[in-house]
C-alpha cells in the first residue's frame, strides 16, 4: 500500500506511539524494570517517526514493509546510544554497556517496536470502514456510552483488582486518572477500531497495559490523602495486572450487549 504525504506521516506517529508504548510497558516496565528519562522517550519516538515516515514513503505500508523498517530503526537506535548519547538525561546520565545494547536491547526493541508496527497497520486497516459506521452515530452517544464503559470497568477492577487482589483503597486520585486513561482510550477505541471480539480482545491487553505502564511511572496510590506510595514490581504484574484483564475484559463483554448501532446506544 503506498500511502499519501498526509498518510504517511499519521502512519509514522501512529506506529510510534504504539511502538513507544509497548516499550514503556513491557520493555523497560517489564523486562528491564527501569526509566532511562525523558530524552530517551522523546527522541526515540521522533526517530521511529522519521524512519516509518521515509520509509513508508518509498517502500509502501505493509507486513514485510514492517519487518524491514523496524530492523533499520532498531539498528539506527541502538547505534545512536552506542556513540552518540548516554541514557538518564538530563538528571543521571550514563552509557549503556554492550550488552544492554547488542544482547538484549538489539531484541527486545526490535520486537516490542515490531508489535507496535503491526499493531498500527491493523489498526489502519480497520480505520475506514470505523470512521463510516461511527459517522452514523450521534456524537454524545459515542461519548457517553465510553464513559459508562469506563466507569463499569473501574466498579469492577475496584472489587476485583483493589479490594480482592490488593486489599486496599488507592485513593480516589488514582481512580479519577483511571477513569480519564479509560475514557479517552475507549473513546478512540469505539471511534477507529470498534468493539468485535478482535477489538475487545485487544483492547483488554491494551488498556490494562496502559493502566500498569501509568501506575509504574506517573501513578502511586494513596493519594490525596495519604503518603503517595508505587506499587512494587510484584503487585504491578502479578496481581494488578492480571485483575485489570478479567475487569476490563468482562466490563467490555457487559456493554457489548448495548454496543453502539445507528441511531440508538443498543
Amino acid at each position: 500500500m503506498r500511502p499519501t504525504a498526509n498518510s504517511a506521516i499519521k502512519y509514522g506517529i501512529l506506529t510510534a506511539i504504539l511502538a513507544m508504548f509497548l516499550d514503556a510497558a513491557v520493555g523497560h516496565g517489564l523486562f528491564w524494570k527501569n526509566d532511562p528519562y525523558w530524552t530517551y522517550w522523546i527522541i526515540d519516538t521522533l526517530l521511529i517517526i522519521t524512519i516509518i515516515t521515509i520509509g513508508s514513503t518509498i517502500v509502501g505500508i505493509g507486513v514485510w514493509q514492517g519487518f524491514l523498517l523496524i530492523a533499520f530503526q532498531t539498528l539506527t537506535l541502538e547505534i545512536y546510544y552506542q556513540f552518540l548519547s548516554p541514557v538518564a538525561l538530563p538528571q543521571e546520565p550514563y552509557w549503556l554497556s554492550h550488552y544492554e545494547i547488542w544482547t538484549t536491547g538489539l531484541p527486545v526493541h526490535y520486537l516490542v517496536y515490531l508489535a507496535g508496527y503491526l499493531l498500527a497497520l491493523w489498526i489502519w486497516r480497520r480505520k475506514e470502514r470505523m470512521k463510516h459506521l461511527i459517522a452514523s452515530i450521534p456524537a454524545w452517544k459515542v461519548s457517553i456510552y465510553s464513559l459508562i464503559t469506563a466507569m463499569l470497568i473501574l466498579i469492577l477492577d475496584g472489587i476485583i483488582t483493589q479490594a480482592f487482589l490488593l486489599g486496599g483503597y488507592p485513593g480516589f486520585t488514582f481512580l479519577l486518572q483511571r477513569l480519564i486513561i479509560t475514557f479517552v482510550f475507549l473513546m478512540v477505541w469505539n471511534c477507529y477500531v470498534g468493539l468485535d471480539l478482535k477489538g475487545i480482545i485487544s483492547a483488554t491487553v491494551l488498556l490494562s497495559l496502559q493502566w500498569i505502564a501509568y501506575t509504574m511511572y506517573l501513578g502511586p496510590v494513596g493519594l490525596p490523602t495519604n503518603y503517595p506510595v508505587y506499587l512494587s514490581y510484584q503487585e504491578l504484574w502479578l496481581l494488578s495486572f492480571p485483575g485489570a484483564l478479567l475487569s476490563v475484559l468482562t466490563g467490555l463483554l457487559i456493554m457489548k450487549r448495548f454496543r453502539l448501532r445507528e441511531g440508538n446506544v443498543r
